[in-house]
């Protein structure tokens, strides 16, 4: 069937490898109007998946997870310690004997096609837990290699760092999925990766594609291409709406 990536909004996307085994990344789908993020067009109960990969516990990365769960009851969920430690207060068993599996930086998880090396996003993992008290984690990016198809980045919340061109050294990614824009703050877009510094990230990964992601305003797209063609003008931008599909092989 070839390795395909479907985007279904925000930073939430599925990976499918040549087994049919199905991926998803950070499930957020409903939406915030407070934040003035779209919901997406795709419903938890419509998503099909094997594992759900979260990069961190915040709602906009990870509030659909138990849902999508449910509606998939042979799928995991892969994740930090905290992000595990609220799947196991919502009674999915712990990483030893439930439907979760731990990662951490510079761990590795191997599941069908796709071996997932986790690394560190320099950002922060925060949740209000239901007793009113915080609970704060890891925040990962991801490096998704997939056998018979590129080696993909998925950066999740993180900014800029430099770790990214060791990175890209190590692991020489062709894709990365990158965040250019942020939640709406009174008025300010609370952006982690500016569309610029997204640019810088994708020329220190070395990736010939890149997918942007984590957005509400299409000037963040219009600042992205300019960015890039200043920047790293070898690179091709891939703009995905919600439930496009990319060929990767």
């Amino acid at each position: 069937m070839g390795i395909e990536l479907k985007y279904i909004g925000w930073s939430s996307f599925i990976f499918t490898d040549n087994n049919g085994f199905r991926m998803m990344t950070d499930p957020f789908l409903c939406g915030n109007e407070d934040f003035k993020i779209l919901p997406s067009p795709v419903a938890p109960k419509d998503v099909k998946t094997d594992l759900i990969i979260c990069s961190h516990c915040s709602s906009d990365h990870f509030a659909q997870a138990f849902e999508i769960m449910d509606a998939n009851p042979n799928s995991k969920l892969l994740g930090d310690l905290a992000t595990l430690a609220i799947a196991e207060r919502a009674g999915y068993g712990n990483y030893l004997d439930g439907r979760t599996e731990l990662i951490t930086a510079g761990a590795t998880y191997v599941e069908s096609d796709f071996t997932v090396h986790a690394t560190s996003a320099r950002h922060i993992a925060f949740q209000t837990l239901e007793n009113g008290t915080f609970i704060t984690g890891e925040p990962l990016c991801y490096m998704i290699e997939i056998q018979g198809g590129p080696t993909c980045f998925f950066g999740g919340d993180t900014s800029l760092t430099y770790d990214m061109k060791l990175w890209g050294n190590i692991y020489k990614p062709e894709i990365a999925i990158l965040g250019i824009g942020g939640a709406d703050l009174n008025g300010r877009s609370l952006r982690e990766l500016s569309p610029n510094d997204a640019a810088v990230c994708a020329k220190m990964l070395g990736v010939k594609k890149v997918i942007p992601m984590h957005y509400r305003l299409k000037s963040d797209v219009e600042e992205f291409q300019r960015s890039i063609l200043k920047i790293y003008p070898d690179c091709q931008i891939i703009e995905m709406k919600s439930k496009d599909v990319l060929k990767l092989s």
